[in-house]
């Protein structure tokens, strides 16, 4: 006698927004996970850089009606907000920011920024007074500027662009060189250099608590 067994299968079928299973029931659980995951993210990243309760919770019901439209429209969370949440967030919090706070941010922060790489400086060549040469100035400079420029643009660089970045200021320090030589202009100490560190400090603290507080969100 020969028994024949049968055994039904479940097949699962992936679909963008959601998951379908062979009765033809749409599971949306993932991505209703997902909308849930971003919107934790940017209320963490906006509440850690002081934006206030009101503008927050209006950010946050704006940003659910696009992700809500995009799922009808058979689109994922990373259609709309792109691959890198934080930065997301972070490019959206410095556009609600008033320019006049944008602007102090700014005039903190681009001295603090020129107050690190003078630091890295200090410690590679262990040295308490730097040198300062016209090269070396045009290469800060042009780190600063572009630097800045993408930060506030896209609200976070990533290792791959601050390279670049350092390729670009290299070539002018080179060509600066060419143009005015490398003769010692002055010398900066290291008093100064933490001096110039100070009034970013703050801001910097602040981004790097926002920054964990997003990715604690997002595990």
């Amino acid at each position: 006698m020969t028994h024949q067994t049968t055994t039904e299968t479940t097949t699962e079928t992936t679909i963008s927004g959601g998951v379908t299973t062979d009765d033809g029931v749409r599971d949306s659980a993932p991505a209703e996970a997902e909308r849930a995951r971003v919107l934790a993210v940017c209320r963490s990243n906006w509440e850690y850089r002081g934006i206030d309760d009101a503008s927050v919770r209006e950010m946050l019901a704006e940003l659910s009606e696009h992700l809500e439209e995009a799922a009808a429209a058979g689109r994922s969370p990373e259609d709309v907000v792109g691959t890198d949440v934080p930065g997301f967030a972070a490019s959206w919090a410095r556009a609600r920011t008033p320019l006049h706070l944008r602007v102090l941010r700014m005039a903190a922060l681009i001295p603090f920024a020129l107050g690190v790489l003078l630091l890295l400086t200090h410690l590679i060549d262990r040295t308490l007074t730097l040198p300062v040469e016209a090269p070396r100035i045009a290469f800060y400079a042009v780190i600063i500027a572009v630097g800045v420029t993408l930060e506030l643009r896209r609200g976070s660089l990533g290792f791959v662009r601050w390279l670049l970045v350092g390729v670009i200021g290299i070539g002018f320090a080179q060509l600066t060189t060419w143009l005015a030589g490398d003769d010692v202009l002055f010398h900066l100490p290291l008093w100064a250099t933490l001096l110039l560190m100070l009034p970013g400090m703050p801001y910097a603290y602040g981004d790097i608590r926002a920054k964990k507080a997003a990715a604690a969100a997002a595990e």
